[in-house]
């Protein structure tokens, strides 16, 4: 189960609001775990018979629809592509693709970070995903040569500790 912060937005007669637009519109003004991971246009909420919303009707967001599908140039962008694509748990990510605006939050950017440093063996830090949170970005930010962070390796456990450290 996901915890994405979905934004639902009806939008006033003989407009055709952009759900992207909207969403960087709102990253521009809120904090960063206040902007939704996507914005869902509607014609108009959908409500119980006592006037509710009826949270089961709402569709599903689209993250799909943010895709813009740049091919990676080389082998690093092609693994990064995959790696965004896994932990997003969508099929295909393009290099000029967001991670936030295809439902990336803090918790999946981490997630990202860990699996980068493991499979390319680079140093990047939480803060880079957030200034450059494309594949294009992230490779360029990405540092040559191997992690300036210690492997993790499994400990023994310590005799009279119970087996925790």
């Amino acid at each position: 189960m996901t915890h994405d912060l979905i934004a639902y937005v009806v939008a006033h007669p003989g407009s055709d609001p952009d759900p992207i637009e909207l969403r960087r519109a709102s990253a521009r003004t809120l904090p960063q775990y206040m902007v939704p991971s996507v914005v869902v246009v509607l014609d108009s909420i959908p409500l119980t018979p006592n006037g509710k919303v009826d949270r089961a009707a709402l569709p599903a967001p689209d993250y799909l629809a943010a895709v813009r599908g740049q091919a990676p140039r080389d082998a690093r962008e092609e693994v990064l592509c995959r790696l965004f694509a896994d932990v997003l748990g969508v099929a295909h990510v393009g290099t000029d693709d967001n991670f936030f605006e295809l439902g990336g939050h803090s918790l999946l950017a981490t997630r990202l970070i860990s699996r980068i440093r493991a499979e390319l063996g680079c140093d990047l830090g939480i803060g880079d995903l957030f200034d450059a949170p494309t594949v294009l970005g992230v490779a360029q930010r990405l540092t040559a040569g191997p992690s300036s962070r210690p492997a993790l390796r499994r400990m023994r456990p310590v005799a009279g500790t119970g087996g925790h450290q």
